[in-house]
């Protein structure tokens, strides 16, 4: 199930971008010494709030729609295999990241 949602790392980026929307999972990194450091996900009963050094974990689907919004793109496309999805979401985050810089 765990593959169905954006990973820790492009999930921050998408945070940098202003992604914002609930989601039902979140990623935590633990703070615990180093051979034990871990980022985890957590589920998230209340939607509302996150606690601090969370970062929000979308599922492809919604992080595809949320970029695709920005981008002004209709009927975009998201590919089936996780590693296709996680190439075109980084395409799509630096092409959000480069919009974003010019205004």
């Amino acid at each position: 199930m765990i593959k169905e949602f954006v990973p820790y790392e492009l999930s921050v980026k998408l945070k940098s971008l202003g992604f914002d929307e609930k989601c039902f999972c979140n990623w935590e990194e633990s703070w615990s010494p180093e051979p034990e450091h871990e980022i985890r996900m957590v589920l998230t009963t209340d939607q509302t709030w996150l606690r601090p050094g969370w970062v929000r974990a979308p599922t492809f689907s919604q992080a595809f729609r949320w970029l695709y919004q920005r981008l002004s793109i209709e009927n975009g496309t998201m590919p089936l295999d996780t590693e296709s999805q996680q190439l075109l979401l980084k395409e799509l985050i630096d092409k959000v990241s480069s919009k974003h810089l010019l205004v």
